[in-house]
């Protein structure tokens, strides 16, 4: 990557873990970042809109027709791989993932991710 005046500009890479949070369309992902920001300081996570569609079997369909998609959220959280197994779990745990229709989490490797930390007289958006 080249800087200002043809500068080569290093980016910091750091080992890392992406953590993916499928979740209903109900507030569960606005509760569970807010909650990995003020209790664990997590910065590197978002959500957006997604269309999923249930797989299991307690979704009934006529025959040889597929079941409706529905509104739901993907939460991507971007974390260190040391931290990842234990912020797995606590993810797992607020958004309360184990309930019928709670959703699905995965964890990944990364090859590499660059730290991110908010400046600290940024304001939090308010919720």
């Amino acid at each position: 990557m080249s800087g200002v005046g043809g500068n080569r500009v290093v980016l910091p890479l750091a080992t890392a873990c992406c953590i993916r949070v499928l979740l209903p369309d109900d507030g569960t992902d606005r509760r569970l970042l807010a909650a990995l920001l003020h209790e664990k300081n997590i910065t590197r996570a978002d959500s957006v809109a997604v269309r999923s569609v249930g797989v299991l079997q307690a979704v009934h369909t006529g025959p040889g027709a597929l079941p409706e998609a529905e509104l739901a959220r993907l939460v991507t959280v971007v974390v260190d791989s040391a931290d990842a197994s234990v912020l797995f779990d606590y993810i797992c745990e607020k958004s309360n993932i184990d309930r019928p229709g709670g959703g699905m989490v995965t964890m990944e490797r990364l090859a590499g991710a660059t730290p991110f930390f908010l400046p600290d007289n940024v304001p939090f958006e308010s919720e």
